[in-house]
């Protein structure tokens, strides 16, 4: 009898990674609910630059939610983002409570933030702006995004955040950026790597979207996306997600409905 039981545990093992036992993901039964969305940060999660005033990607992507995704009945946006805020500014924002009860009962949070501490750097090292200075200030950079992500977690333990990466806008004026994609690579993988070691969070690199205005993503002022330009983002987003088993992320609250079965 022992001997029949551990054949059957061995045939359940073989047949469970050729797919043939149904996982997590063919077991879901996930009940439609509102979806509390918290939006942080800065000028992309305002949605600055978006001429159809859709509210940039998050108000697009709310919006597409209901749509693509199973356990969503619709979507609450609490958008706590400010047009210019560095990651120091967004630290003291966390730390005075006034985000607690929202990011207590987010079912999902979004964050952009880094592309104004870029800016100061290049402010304040306009005459003498090199690699090493960016360098010097990536590890501060780094403390403070984690430092960040951290605050969060404390106010919500499990809540998926979609970490949007940093892009490069001086692509519009010259063929040759200099050293800066270089720097946003590496901070962007620091931002990754943040990601990595969560488990609930996914990095969302949106770099390669806006590396020339030949596609016409920019907004006028050349800085900020478009309507256009937000709708790339939205999508990576939900790309991104759909490759990385959102069910998962959410803890199996909410996933992609299966396009093949909706189309029957």
């Amino acid at each position: 009898m022992k001997k029949i039981v551990l054949f059957m545990v061995a045939i359940a093992v073989v047949l469970s990674g050729c797919g043939i036992v149904s996982n997590f993901k063919d077991e879901k039964n996930l009940e439609k609910k509102t979806i509390h969305v918290v939006a942080m940060g800065d000028s992309l999660t305002v949605g600055v630059g978006d001429e159809e005033d859709k509210g940039g990607y998050i108000g697009r992507l709310a919006s597409a939610m209901p749509n693509d995704m199973d356990g969503v009945k619709d979507v609450k946006v609490t958008n706590t983002a400010l047009k210019g805020r560095r990651s120091d500014e967004l630290i003291t924002q966390i730390k005075s409570g006034d985000l607690d009860d929202d990011l207590k009962k987010a079912d999902v949070i979004s964050l952009t933030i880094g592309g104004n501490d870029l800016m100061k750097i290049v402010r304040e090292n306009m005459t003498n702006l090199t690699k090493a200075t960016f360098d010097k200030e990536r590890a501060t950079f780094n403390k403070r995004y984690k430092e960040v992500f951290d605050l969060i977690r404390q106010r919500n333990e499990q809540a998926p955040i979609i970490l949007l990466g940093l892009y490069n806008p001086l692509t519009v004026y010259t063929e040759d950026p200099s050293e800066l994609n270089a720097i946003l690579k590496e901070w962007n993988g620091d931002m990754q790597k943040i990601a990595k070691k969560d488990g609930y969070a996914q990095f969302i690199a949106v770099e390669d979207l806006f590396d020339s205005n030949d596609n016409e993503v920019y907004s006028e002022d050349y800085f900020h996306p478009n309507a256009k330009g937000y709708q790339l983002m939205t999508q990576r987003i939900e790309d991104t997600l759909r490759k990385n088993n959102l069910l998962k992320l959410s803890g199996g609250t909410i996933d992609f409905k299966d396009v093949d079965k909706d189309e029957k």
